[in-house]
């Protein structure tokens, strides 16, 4: 078990930690343009863990939004988190292992697109038995490496010109892609194809609207794929 959560603790000081915490560059600064405070920043980052929501969180607050519409906006803002997290979650057959609600409850706050593409992408890489631990370990290095980016971002990027800061954002969609690209099962390397052949035949018709419907069309025959494939 040692041994797992060892690997997990190490991918996440690597490659995922970095892209991650290289986007909390951005984050950072922003934070600091927008006048907010250090040990708030860090709190958003803990208790938001999600980019889009956490922007959202630095603009609202520092445009003085009601504190209702800066719930609302946050709340569908991570509500897709929450089938992220689910779809970890059974990943790691957490259900059926011996842990107590609030401990799940913890670890799940952890989870984030890249967890949980590095987990969905790669079953064959960690036992079934062992991938929560892995995961744990995993979640706290991203965790530190985002703390670190933010930090940078706060005290250092923040003095430099925005267009260098933006770079380290596209990190992530970058890294995943990657990740992705690896993936041996089938439904993820059909969606990714049907993904990417629908956005460059709908973009001229659809203009920025061809990423959301090439990104929903494709997962339709991705899941036909893993059911077929499965029965």
């Amino acid at each position: 078990m040692k041994t797992e959560f060892k690997k997990g603790l190490i991918q996440g000081f690597s490659l995922p930690g970095f892209a991650m915490g290289s986007a909390m560059i951005g984050f950072g600064a922003l934070a600091y343009e927008s006048n907010l405070d250090y040990f708030v920043t860090i709190a958003s980052m803990l208790f938001l863990w999600s980019m889009p929501g956490m922007i959202l969180f630095v603009t609202l607050i520092s445009s003085g939004a009601s504190i209702i519409l800066m719930f609302m906006s946050i709340f569908l803002a991570n509500i897709r988190t929450l089938f992220i997290v689910l779809s970890a979650f059974l990943t790691m057959n957490v259900a059926s292992q011996k842990n107590s609600f609030l401990n799940k409850l913890f670890w799940a706050q952890w989870v984030s697109p890249t967890a949980w593409t590095v987990i969905s992408t790669n079953p064959d890489k960690i036992s079934k038995n062992y991938i929560f631990i892995y995961y744990k370990g995993l979640a706290i290095g991203l965790v530190v490496m985002c703390f670190i980016g933010l930090s940078i971002g706060y005290f250092i990027f923040s003095k430099l010109s925005k267009e260098l800061i933006t770079i380290p954002i596209f990190f992530i969609p970058l890294y995943l892609m990657i990740l992705i690209l690896n993936a041996k099962d089938n439904i993820y390397i059909i969606t990714i194809v049907v993904s990417g052949f629908l956005l460059i035949v709908s973009y001229p018709f659809l203009g920025d609207w061809s990423i959301l419907t090439s990104g929903l069309l494709s997962a339709i025959p991705g899941y036909l794929t893993g059911r077929f494939l499965k029965t």
